[in-house]
């Protein structure tokens, strides 16, 4: 796996936000099609939240999913040598004297990958792996020594995506809470905002 572990250790900064059609993403039973690997992973979802940690803004990434990202930080650039180690975007928060950031970046790990390799391979290294299926999207979540992870897979093109935030602490974590349970689809959420928007076309229109 090209850079594996050197991506998977980045917080740095970067910043691009792109769009792309038809991923294929990870399913639960890429490696194990049994009931006692399903019980293995736990699910979540936005509505879990009594509420959001922040205010923030939704972004769509390449291949096709978004996240809910804090309105107040600042996208930082990307440089030549991090987009070449598959850094996708960064942003930190402007009022945090430790200097928090998040950041997302991607690595080709082939298509032979799973999400049970890809979790036997994070335990290996990090604390607290768990997988997760997070509105629909099969994940990953893990600790670094210094940031709070998830990972997922792409598997039409074998690419890994990864999402950290840190440094870790009391205040962040309920940051990163959010941060990855807004994990989503971006079609999927397309189809929830014109939910929401017809819901309150109706409610309106009633009174």
């Amino acid at each position: 796996m090209k850079n594996w572990k050197k991506v998977m250790a980045m917080l740095c900064t970067a910043a691009m936000v792109t769009g792309f059609s038809a991923p294929v993403w990870a399913e639960a039973d890429a490696a194990e099609d049994t009931e006692a690997a399903d019980d293995e992973i736990t699910e979540l979802t936005m509505d879990m939240l009594d509420e959001a940690a922040y205010e923030g803004t939704w972004l769509s990434f390449e291949p096709g999913f978004d996240l809910y990202v804090p309105s107040n930080w600042d996208v930082l650039e990307i440089s030549d040598e991090d987009a070449a180690d598959g850094v996708m975007f960064q942003a930190q928060d402007p009022d945090s004297e430790e200097g928090v950031n998040m950041v997302v970046t991607a690595t080709d790990v082939g298509t032979e990958y799973d999400l049970y390799s890809m979790a036997d391979e994070l335990a290996t290294e990090y604390e607290d792996v768990e997988k997760v299926c997070i509105n629909g999207l099969y994940a990953v979540s893990f600790e670094t020594e210094s940031t709070y992870g998830i990972a997922f897979l792409e598997d039409a093109e074998g690419m890994m995506y990864n999402v950290q935030i840190g440094p870790k602490s009391d205040d962040v974590q309920p940051i990163a809470e959010t941060l990855f349970v807004s994990l989503i689809k971006t079609e999927d959420n397309v189809e929830d905002a014109e939910a929401e928007t017809d819901a309150a076309a109706d409610e309106e229109a009633a009174n």
